[in-house]
């Protein structure tokens, strides 16, 4: 990045928050600061009973491959919305969000992906209905139980934790959309963790 995206002067360098930052340089006010590129992605375990949704992706790379569905949310969208609606694109499968489980954390980013990524893992509940897919993104969906999974080859590792995560955890136990400071505020959601739910 060479120009503010706010204003269009040349970007130097600023101290701030430690260490040295791309900043515009406008005295008036525009106040821009490159805090670096991340993103922020979603992946949901949906079960039906005890079976986790799984899609097979159809581009590269690892096409083929099974893992739970899930995508990146919008700059613009509520994160619970964006991994209800990662799991309608991706399975046609209709899923409402229970809670969040865990998530990770990567510096460094992959290919043709952002340098930070945070991806939250969310535990669904599906509605009554049949997984469908595009034949092209995905190109295979359907829901499966762990044993199943063992003898299926290309399961992604980091789907199958999130999926044995999410059926360890108590019903209850993951972080859910709470009340709180700032939770009536437009763009806003809370997760915390519900006083009882924890072992």
């Amino acid at each position: 990045m060479k120009f503010c995206p706010r204003c269009s002067l040349t970007l130097t360098t600023k101290e701030d928050g430690g260490r040295e930052r791309l900043a515009c340089p406008d005295a008036g006010g525009c106040g821009f600061i490159d805090f670096g590129d991340f993103s922020i992605g979603v992946g949901a375990v949906v079960f039906d009973d005890d079976r986790a949704l799984l899609v097979q992706r159809g581009w590269e790379p690892n096409r083929g491959h099974w893992q739970i569905p899930g995508g990146y949310a919008e700059h613009d969208e509520n994160i619970a919305e964006s991994v209800e609606r990662e799991v309608l694109e991706e399975s046609g499968i209709t899923a409402k969000l229970r809670d969040a489980v865990g998530f990770r954390h990567s510096i460094g980013g992959g290919i043709g992906g952002p340098s930070t990524n945070i991806y939250i893992v969310f535990r669904l509940d599906a509605e009554p209905g049949e997984p469908s897919f595009d034949d092209d993104e995905i190109i295979g969906a359907g829901f499966f139980s762990l044993d199943e999974m063992a003898n299926m080859e290309g399961v992604q590792g980091l789907s199958r934790w999130a999926i044995e995560l999410a059926l360890r955890a108590p019903h209850g136990s993951g972080m859910q959309a709470v009340d709180g400071p700032g939770s009536g505020r437009a763009g806003w959601t809370l997760f915390g963790l519900e006083p009882g739910g924890l072992l």
